[in-house]
């Protein structure tokens, strides 16, 4: 019996069924000749030769407080009644796939079974399968995910050994980390023990002071430090909450986000913040409630590398540009902002940066769950990039064609993007509650606009910027 960290934790204990706490990949895999549901079975088949491994192989148990949990690990799962076969109506195309996993993704794993669901889907265009993998937030983060997801693909045609996904993190070095990384915490505390916990809470106490107090600084004008939260963040798509989620995607190429990046000074993530940040405010103004303020965005950052499986990050918020400001100026804003996030991850403990995480998005929830409707928010929109995928890969033999990451919408928020890299392309992946948001597709292609617009105000190095037409 193991325990969970403070923020594997808190991804159980805050989740309702408003706000499940699922995460996901999707693969999307052309037909490789045979007809598409015997493509399936043979697909399944091969799959179910793979055992479970670390963190899927874990169940959830009561903790030795409550409401605290731990994990037991079962060598013995059984793949099989975790697998589970869908066939879509004839005709169906992407979106009707992504209406299907929306409404499988936001129902509560239960608790008492193992934490993962694999879903197949036939019934695509031209023989097309999709598998969707699901799992809980409180056994892996993003990293992790990606992590998992990338052992279990090659780069070579050639089937090989069977893979599936829960597997986990496979037989190796970064497996016995994950065991570790699982384990660590469950071990019997000894004397020495506990005075290394008292240790690590007083520098995290600490930290947080100091976090606090450059915050008050940062807002008299004196100095440095994290945007102070819940207090200017936009009151914008606010609504109560639900499980009703919408999904959509857009592409674009790597390489015009590197262009971008380097001719603005700051990184693809900066460019990513901004895209955003231009295409919501855009969606925003057409529908006639434009922020006040900048657009806060809920920023995941890892703290350790640890290799293995649990949540070693802490969400911190950023602002972004200016209302009524060009897509230029929003992108050095940002880059000013996630600098200055930076300079604080690197001076305060990675502790101090969790508990800092966990008492703001428990402030939220809190504010959601007793339906203060004015209350401040923490963040208008989560935005990540937990990397992904640079070459064309395999899975079973079978090439894929997409890969998009399936995650979370948290408490008092609406929307959530996240963006990974296949095959020198961005693809960015919007997960949305569906009454706040319901033209999710639209707000998609502004995003593919904004890069473009970004591309067009920040022209190479010695090219001259075309003059603008009289209006």
């Amino acid at each position: 019996m193991t325990s969970l960290s403070p923020i594997d934790q808190a991804f159980f204990l805050l989740e309702t069924p408003e706000r499940p706490m699922n995460v996901g990949v999707l693969f999307v895999l052309p037909s490789t000749g045979s007809t598409p549901v015997r493509f399936a079975d043979h697909l399944v088949s091969r799959m179910l030769e793979c055992p479970v491994g670390p963190p899927f192989n874990a169940r959830l148990r009561p903790g030795p407080f409550r409401p605290l949990l731990s994990l037991e690990t079962d060598e013995e799962m059984d793949a099989s009644r975790q697998v589970h076969r869908h066939r879509l109506p004839r005709g169906s195309d992407l979106d009707r796939l992504f209406r299907t996993i929306c409404a499988i993704h936001v129902r509560l794993l239960p608790r008492e079974e193992p934490l993962w669901q694999m879903h197949v889907f036939t019934g695509l265009p031209e023989g097309r399968v999709a598998l969707y993998f699901k799992t809980h937030h409180g056994l892996i983060d993003g990293i992790g995910f990606i992590r998992v997801v990338t052992g279990m693909v090659t780069t070579s045609k050639a089937a090989g050994e069977p893979r599936a996904i829960w597997e986990g993190l496979r037989a190796g070095p970064t497996a016995k980390s994950a065991r570790r990384s699982v384990a660590a915490s469950g071990d019997a505390i000894s004397v020495e023990g506990l005075f290394g916990l008292a240790r690590e809470a007083g520098t995290a106490l600490g930290d947080l002071a100091r976090i606090v107090y450059s915050q008050s600084q940062r807002s008299l004008g004196r100095g440095h430090g994290l945007a102070v939260p819940f207090i200017r963040t936009p009151n914008v798509l606010r609504t109560a909450p639900s499980p009703h989620r919408v999904l959509a995607h857009c592409t674009f190429p790597l390489a015009r986000a590197r262009a971008i990046a380097r001719r603005g000074k700051g990184k693809i993530n900066d460019v990513m913040l901004a895209a955003v940040d231009v295409a919501l405010s855009r969606y925003l103004e057409e529908r006639g409630t434009p922020p006040d303020a900048p657009l806060v965005a809920d920023i995941p950052v890892a703290l350790v590398d640890h290799g293995g499986a649990g949540n070693r990050i802490t969400i911190l918020q950023v602002p972004m540009g200016k209302p009524g400001s060009a897509a230029k100026d929003r992108l050095d804003e940002i880059i000013r902002e996630t600098r200055e996030m930076k300079l604080q991850v690197r001076a305060v403990s990675a502790s101090s940066l969790a508990l800092y995480s966990i008492l703001g998005h428990t402030a939220a929830s809190t504010f959601e769950s007793l339906g203060l409707e004015q209350s401040p928010l923490l963040a208008n929109v989560v935005i990540s990039n937990p990397a992904g995928l640079d070459r064309r890969v395999y899975f079973n033999g079978a090439p894929v064609e997409l890969a998009l990451p399936i995650s979370v919408v948290g408490h008092q928020q609406v929307l959530n993007v996240t963006v990974t890299t296949y095959v020198g392309q961005l693809h960015v992946t919007l997960m949305a509650q569906r009454e706040a948001i319901p033209d999710v597709r639209k707000l998609a292609g502004y995003v593919g606009e904004a890069v473009d617009r970004l591309y067009a105000e920040l022209p190479a190095p010695g090219r001259a910027r075309k003059p603008r037409r009289a209006q």
